[in-house]
């Protein structure tokens, strides 16, 4: 087995330290910088917080087990810390229960892939943007915003979840579409199921899309995008009850 061992900046130490007891337990285990390269391990360890995870994603297409050391704030997507990484690591890699949470990409100028949500928001501060939403060709909602998040059901403790949205259970296969300060009285956000198409058209101003707060596109007045499921999810090592874990981790947050 192989594992790439990836970081955030402040981590390296930890990550060392993560190698050479992987090395320890008979795993080949390198410390490896964020690129395509890694898809060809068996396994990653992310060193760092939740966005070492989204920004590791970015990167991947066919997503080896992820197990993530959280040495960063919320850590959501992690699995254990620095005091009890050792344990946990070597009990994830004995039993090899992954488990797999959709993705959704969108395509405009290029290819946008997120775990959590692509944000579409105004290139303008303080401006608006008009919208015009439609799922499988069916208009649902025209608006003017601040901005638009398309959201995953592991993503709706994420942006979406500050914007008012809904938490999700993160094992529905579904797709969350909600609006960012809408100048309209009672919108609500909508959850459409996996399978259905989404498509955005722009009007007014430019915008820029932001695949899960890392990977930028600018967006022309006029330019329409599609969001989807991906065909490749992005896989984890099991850690047991997840709902229970994003439910004890939300109230900590109050």
């Amino acid at each position: 087995m192989r594992a790439a061992v990836v970081f955030k900046p402040d981590s390296m130490n930890m990550a060392e330290e993560v190698r050479d007891f992987l090395l320890s337990i008979g795993v080949d285990a390198e410390v490896c910088e964020q690129s395509r390269e890694i898809e060809k391990y068996d396994i990653i360890v992310s060193v760092g917080g939740d966005g070492t995870i989204l920004r590791t994603l970015q990167m991947l297409e066919k997503c080896p087990p992820i197990f993530g050391v959280n040495t960063g704030k919320v850590g959501l997507l992690t699995h254990a810390n620095p005091d009890n990484y050792r344990v946990e690591l070597e009990k994830a890699i004995r039993e090899m229960n992954v488990e797999e949470f959709m993705r959704i990409e969108c395509f405009t100028a290029e290819k946008l892939v997120a775990l959590n949500e692509i944000a579409i928001l105004t290139a303008v501060p303080a401006r608006l943007v008009e919208f015009h939403i439609a799922v499988d060709g069916v208009k649902i909602e025209s608006m003017r915003s601040d901005g638009l998040l398309a959201s995953t059901p592991i993503g709706s403790t994420a942006y979406a979840l500050s914007t008012g949205g809904p938490i999700i259970d993160p094992y529905m296969r579904c797709m969350l579409i909600v609006p960012i300060a809408p100048f309209k009285l009672g919108w609500k956000p909508w959850v459409v199921g996996s399978k259905r198409r989404i498509t955005v058209r722009i009007r007014g101003r430019p915008c820029l899309a932001i695949a899960d707060g890392h990977r930028i596109v600018e967006l022309q007045p006029g330019a329409e995008m599609e969001i989807r499921e991906s065909p490749h999810p992005a896989r984890f090592f099991s850690i047991g009850n997840r709902m229970g874990r994003i439910t004890e981790m939300l109230r900590q947050m109050d």
